[in-house]
């Protein structure tokens, strides 16, 4: 059983004040599953997108504005946001703190479309 830490993951800048790291996925040797590690700073955007299969994302830290199809939410620690296959969805950090995400596919490469 192989035990990953997220020290280990390079991550990515996605826009300004938003930073990923791919935990689990394929090149850790998943073969369904992928998990990010998603940090927004206060003022940062996650783009709204859509991808291929359903996501599931936990607010693990902080506040942040949600889009969900034609939705806007606010979203806090403890909830999840489910986007099902094919519909957009983002996040923007309107608070004065940052926030996390983590974000989970049934798949072991994420695919993602740009909506905007």
């Amino acid at each position: 059983m192989p035990i990953l830490d997220r020290r280990d993951v390079q991550k990515e800048d996605l826009a300004p004040g938003v930073e990923r790291w791919a935990i689990v996925d394929g090149d850790q040797g998943a073969e369904s599953l992928s998990v990010g590690d998603v940090w927004l700073a206060p003022g940062g955007s996650a783009a709204t997108h859509f991808h291929p299969t359903e996501e599931a994302m936990v607010i693990l830290e902080g506040e942040l504005e949600a889009i969900l199809g034609d939705d806007v939410i606010t979203v806090t620690e403890g909830q999840i946001v489910l986007a099902p296959a094919g519909v957009k969805h983002g996040f923007t950090n309107r608070s004065g703190s940052s926030a996390r995400v983590m974000a989970i596919f049934p798949t072991a490469r994420m695919e993602r479309t740009l909506v905007d």
